[in-house]
């Protein structure tokens, strides 16, 4: 059965193991990850772009990721601190003199430094998460997470690794590309309103994301997309009826149609075979 996260009881957590999120099919997260590698690599997909893990790498996820596991070794073993979205948007609200946007990237580190600050930040969150009322827990994750991040970025400089600035133009479009896909996956899965936004042609858009992703812009954007109805499929208490015009699909039979094309099974299958609460469509 899939296991969140966080919960609105428990929104501060910490995990051991495999995230429940790693799976071959992919699926988005609806919070904020700070992973240590403890054992074993994996590589995966994050937003489209490929992050190779290795022992001792720190890596962060925001709200809204989507995940795809491509290989992981049978030893493989995190450890994780889970934050909400809320959580994470106040520590990068209080951070001064730090880019908040670049760091609503996906970042990898493998510093001994950016470990032991990883560690410090478990050994904190461990008593509090034991002791502390939900607001308590709320300032001092806050504050732990504030400094946490402003750390991260300074080691990200000190290594050489430029937060705001790409290698060409490609890479700056193909991460143009990602941003747009998730602000707008839910109103728009057309290859022409992606290209008209970065204000270059499709086909020039399709040769960056086949370059960087190895597909099509129509199958990344399904790709996204899809990982994003399964985490609403899994997680919420929606209908289809109501799916479907969150998502601007014309009638809960075209979304139906769309997410059995794109994974071989329907949403009410999925979500009945996952998810225990699910509500009883029409």
């Amino acid at each position: 059965m899939f296991t969140p996260f966080v919960t609105d009881e428990q929104p501060v957590a910490l995990y051991e193991g495999v995230p429940p999120q790693y799976t071959n099919e992919g699926l988005a997260i609806d919070c904020a990850l700070v992973l240590h590698v403890r054992k074993g690599t994996a590589r995966i997909r994050c937003n489209l772009e490929v992050i190779e893990e290795t022992i001792g790498s720190v890596v962060l996820f925001n709200p809204g990721d989507v995940i795809k596991v491509e290989q992981r070794s049978h030893d493989y073993e995190a450890e994780i601190v889970a934050v909400n979205r809320f959580i994470h948007l106040a520590a990068l609200n209080q951070l001064e003199g730090v880019n908040v946007q670049a760091l609503k990237k996906t970042f990898i580190l493998d510093t001994p430094e950016i470990s032991s600050a990883a560690d410090g930040l478990v050994r904190v969150l461990r008593p509090a998460i034991r002791l502390c009322s939900t607001r308590e827990l709320y300032q001092i994750c806050v504050m732990q997470l504030r400094a946490f991040y402003t750390l991260y970025q300074v080691i990200l400089r000190r290594n050489g690794i430029e937060v705001d600035t790409f290698k060409n133009r490609a890479d700056e479009l193909f991460f143009r590309f990602r941003q747009l896909l998730a602000e707008n996956y839910r109103t728009s899965r057309s290859v022409g309103f992606y290209a008209g936004k970065l204000c270059i042609t499709t086909r020039y858009l399709t040769g960056i994301v086949q370059s960087h992703y190895g597909k099509s812009p129509k199958e990344a954007i399904d790709i996204y997309t899809v990982m994003q109805l399964r985490l609403d499929l899994l997680q919420s208490d929606e209908t289809l009826a109501e799916l479907s015009y969150r998502y601007n699909f014309s009638s809960p039979a075209f979304l139906s149609d769309y997410f059995k094309r794109n994974t071989g099974i329907a949403p009410q299958e999925y979500r009945q075979l996952n998810h225990t609460n699910a509500p009883n469509e029409p």
